[in-house]
C-alpha cells in the first residue's frame, strides 16, 4: 500500500483495539500522523455503523492531514463493508477497522483499491 508516507504507530494500533474490546458499539476516530483523536459515534445505530460528526472533521483536518479514519465493527468481521469502502473512495482517505470478535484489523486503501489483513 502506497497510499502514505505516514505509518500507524503501533501504540495506536494497541489502544484502538482495547478500546474497541472494551465496547459494544462502533467506536471511531481519525489518525493525523502523530495524532490520534477519537470522535463521538453520532451515528442513531451505534452497534451497526458509524458517523464522523462533521463539524469534528473540519476542525481536525483544517489542523492537520487527515491519513487515516479508523473505526470497529464490534459484532462482525473486519472486511470492510460496502459504506466503508464508499465513504474511503469518496473521502480518498484509508480506512482501518478492527473487529473484538477476530482480534484482527483491515485496512482498505482507496488508491490502490486493495485490503490488506493484519493483527498486532
Amino acid at each position: 500500500m502506497r497510499h502514505t508516507d505516514t505509518q500507524i504507530k503501533c501504540d495506536f494500533l494497541s489502544y484502538i483495539k482495547r478500546l474497541a474490546s472494551l465496547h459494544s458499539i462502533e467506536i471511531c476516530g481519525l489518525i493525523c500522523n502523530n495524532s490520534l483523536f477519537f470522535v463521538k459515534n453520532s451515528s442513531l445505530n451505534q452497534q451497526d455503523t458509524f458517523y464522523v460528526d462533521p463539524l469534528k472533521y473540519i476542525e481536525v483536518s483544517r489542523r492537520k492531514k487527515i491519513d487515516f479514519c479508523f473505526h470497529s465493527h464490534p459484532q462482525s468481521t473486519c472486511k470492510p463493508s460496502l459504506s466503508d469502502i464508499e465513504f474511503s473512495d469518496n473521502s480518498l482517505i484509508p480506512f482501518l477497522v478492527f473487529s473484538p470478535s477476530e482480534a484482527k484489523f483491515a485496512l482498505y486503501d482507496p488508491d490502490e483499491q486493495e485490503t490488506i489483513y493484519f493483527l498486532i
